[in-house]
Protein backbone atom coordinates (compact mmCIF):
# COMPACT_ATOMS: atom_id res chain seq x y z
CA UNK A 1 0.00 0.00 0.00
CA UNK A 2 2.79 2.41 0.94
CA UNK A 3 4.76 1.65 -2.25
CA UNK A 4 1.65 2.18 -4.37
CA UNK A 5 1.01 5.59 -2.79
CA UNK A 6 4.61 6.69 -3.34
CA UNK A 7 4.58 5.48 -6.95
CA UNK A 8 1.30 7.25 -7.62
CA UNK A 9 2.67 10.46 -6.05
CA UNK A 10 5.81 10.34 -8.22
CA UNK A 11 3.85 9.74 -11.42
CA UNK A 12 1.28 12.44 -10.62
CA UNK A 13 3.99 14.93 -9.63
CA UNK A 14 5.84 14.33 -12.87
CA UNK A 15 2.70 14.85 -14.94
CA UNK A 16 1.79 18.06 -13.14
CA UNK A 17 5.26 19.59 -13.34
CA UNK A 18 5.75 18.80 -17.06
CA UNK A 19 4.50 21.61 -19.31
CA UNK A 20 1.61 20.60 -21.55
CA UNK A 21 2.94 22.65 -24.47
CA UNK A 22 6.44 23.28 -25.60
CA UNK A 23 8.03 25.98 -27.72
CA UNK A 24 10.32 25.09 -30.61
CA UNK A 25 13.99 25.23 -29.73
CA UNK A 26 15.50 28.70 -29.99
CA UNK A 27 12.22 30.61 -29.80
CA UNK A 28 11.38 32.75 -26.80
CA UNK A 29 7.92 33.96 -27.79
CA UNK A 30 5.07 33.58 -30.23
CA UNK A 31 5.40 34.80 -33.82
CA UNK A 32 3.09 37.76 -33.09
CA UNK A 33 5.20 38.67 -30.05
CA UNK A 34 8.38 38.52 -32.10
CA UNK A 35 6.87 40.90 -34.69
CA UNK A 36 6.20 43.45 -31.94
CA UNK A 37 9.51 43.09 -30.10
CA UNK A 38 11.78 42.83 -33.15
CA UNK A 39 10.04 45.45 -35.31
CA UNK A 40 11.86 47.97 -37.46
CA UNK A 41 11.20 51.69 -37.70
CA UNK A 42 12.54 54.98 -36.49
CA UNK A 43 10.31 55.12 -33.37
CA UNK A 44 10.78 51.51 -32.26
CA UNK A 45 14.15 52.32 -30.65
CA UNK A 46 13.16 55.70 -29.10
CA UNK A 47 12.71 55.86 -25.33
CA UNK A 48 9.05 56.01 -24.24
CA UNK A 49 9.42 59.22 -22.23
CA UNK A 50 11.03 60.95 -25.21
CA UNK A 51 8.11 59.88 -27.41
CA UNK A 52 5.68 61.49 -24.96
CA UNK A 53 7.63 64.75 -24.71
CA UNK A 54 8.33 64.98 -28.47
CA UNK A 55 4.63 64.49 -29.32
CA UNK A 56 3.88 67.98 -27.97
CA UNK A 57 6.02 69.65 -30.67
CA UNK A 58 4.69 67.68 -33.67
CA UNK A 59 3.09 69.82 -36.40
CA UNK A 60 1.21 67.39 -38.67
CA UNK A 61 -1.59 64.96 -37.92
CA UNK A 62 0.24 62.16 -39.78
CA UNK A 63 3.23 62.45 -37.41
CA UNK A 64 0.91 62.46 -34.40
CA UNK A 65 -0.83 59.29 -35.56
CA UNK A 66 2.52 57.48 -35.94
CA UNK A 67 3.50 58.48 -32.40
CA UNK A 68 0.07 57.50 -31.01
CA UNK A 69 0.31 54.10 -32.70
CA UNK A 70 3.76 53.49 -31.18
CA UNK A 71 2.63 54.59 -27.69
CA UNK A 72 -0.51 52.42 -27.95
CA UNK A 73 1.67 49.48 -28.93
CA UNK A 74 3.64 50.08 -25.72
CA UNK A 75 0.36 50.37 -23.70
CA UNK A 76 1.23 53.83 -22.37
CA UNK A 77 -2.00 55.74 -23.00
CA UNK A 78 -5.36 56.00 -21.28
CA UNK A 79 -8.64 56.94 -22.96
CA UNK A 80 -8.16 60.61 -22.04
CA UNK A 81 -4.66 60.60 -23.54
CA UNK A 82 -6.20 60.19 -27.00
CA UNK A 83 -8.47 63.24 -26.82
CA UNK A 84 -6.94 65.87 -24.51
CA UNK A 85 -3.36 66.28 -25.86
CA UNK A 86 -4.55 67.86 -29.13
CA UNK A 87 -6.53 70.39 -27.04
CA UNK A 88 -3.45 71.01 -24.81
CA UNK A 89 -5.53 70.20 -21.70
CA UNK A 90 -4.94 67.89 -18.76
CA UNK A 91 -7.31 66.24 -16.29
CA UNK A 92 -7.18 64.00 -13.24
CA UNK A 93 -6.52 60.30 -13.92
CA UNK A 94 -4.61 61.14 -17.09
CA UNK A 95 -1.23 59.42 -17.42
CA UNK A 96 2.03 61.27 -17.04
CA UNK A 97 2.78 60.45 -20.69
CA UNK A 98 -0.48 62.15 -21.68
CA UNK A 99 0.48 65.16 -19.57
CA UNK A 100 3.80 65.46 -21.40
CA UNK A 101 1.96 65.07 -24.72
CA UNK A 102 -0.45 67.89 -23.78
CA UNK A 103 1.82 70.37 -22.02
CA UNK A 104 5.34 69.44 -23.15
CA UNK A 105 8.34 69.33 -20.86
CA UNK A 106 7.79 71.07 -17.48
CA UNK A 107 9.86 74.00 -16.24
CA UNK A 108 10.77 71.98 -13.13
CA UNK A 109 9.89 68.72 -11.36
CA UNK A 110 10.30 67.62 -7.76
CA UNK A 111 9.70 64.02 -6.61
CA UNK A 112 9.51 62.19 -3.32
CA UNK A 113 8.99 58.55 -2.44
CA UNK A 114 5.97 58.38 -0.13
CA UNK A 115 5.76 54.58 0.18
CA UNK A 116 7.73 51.69 -1.25
CA UNK A 117 7.40 51.81 -5.06
CA UNK A 118 5.12 54.89 -4.84
CA UNK A 119 6.42 58.28 -5.94
CA UNK A 120 4.69 61.65 -5.77
CA UNK A 121 5.87 64.35 -8.17
CA UNK A 122 5.01 68.04 -8.62
CA UNK A 123 5.48 69.26 -12.20
CA UNK A 124 5.77 73.04 -12.63
CA UNK A 125 4.39 74.59 -15.83
CA UNK A 126 3.96 78.28 -16.70
CA UNK A 127 0.26 78.19 -15.78
CA UNK A 128 -0.19 75.03 -13.65
CA UNK A 129 1.20 72.87 -10.87
CA UNK A 130 0.39 69.25 -11.70
CA UNK A 131 0.78 66.54 -9.07
CA UNK A 132 1.29 62.96 -10.21
CA UNK A 133 1.52 59.80 -8.18
CA UNK A 134 2.88 56.59 -9.68
CA UNK A 135 2.48 57.95 -13.22
CA UNK A 136 -1.11 59.26 -12.94
CA UNK A 137 -2.29 62.85 -12.45
CA UNK A 138 -3.85 63.22 -9.02
CA UNK A 139 -4.24 67.01 -8.69
CA UNK A 140 -4.09 70.12 -10.86
CA UNK A 141 -3.52 73.54 -9.28
CA UNK A 142 -3.56 76.90 -11.02
CA UNK A 143 -0.22 78.66 -10.72
CA UNK A 144 -0.65 82.13 -9.26
CA UNK A 145 1.98 84.64 -8.31
CA UNK A 146 2.67 84.65 -4.56
CA UNK A 147 1.20 81.19 -3.91
CA UNK A 148 3.29 78.16 -3.02
CA UNK A 149 3.12 74.92 -5.02
CA UNK A 150 1.41 71.88 -3.49
CA UNK A 151 3.46 70.16 -0.80
CA UNK A 152 5.01 66.79 -1.47
CA UNK A 153 4.61 65.88 2.20
CA UNK A 154 1.17 66.44 3.69
CA UNK A 155 1.13 68.47 6.89
CA UNK A 156 0.39 66.53 10.04
CA UNK A 157 -2.78 67.70 11.74
CA UNK A 158 -2.55 69.28 15.16
CA UNK A 159 -3.36 66.88 17.93
CA UNK A 160 -6.02 68.16 20.26
CA UNK A 161 -5.91 67.34 23.96
CA UNK A 162 -8.39 64.69 25.11
CA UNK A 163 -11.79 65.99 26.26
CA UNK A 164 -11.26 64.57 29.73
CA UNK A 165 -8.15 65.65 31.63
CA UNK A 166 -5.73 62.79 32.26
CA UNK A 167 -5.62 61.42 35.84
Amino acid sequence: MKKTTIAFGLIFGTLVSTPSHSMPPGSNSTPAGKRIIERQGELSKVDTLNLCVDYHDLKTEEQRQVYLKELDLRSQLSEQDHTLPNLHKVSNSMTMCGMYMSKGKPLAEKSRQIRPLTFKTVHVYADLYITTQSGMITAIHERKEGEMPPALVPEKPRVQAPPVPPK
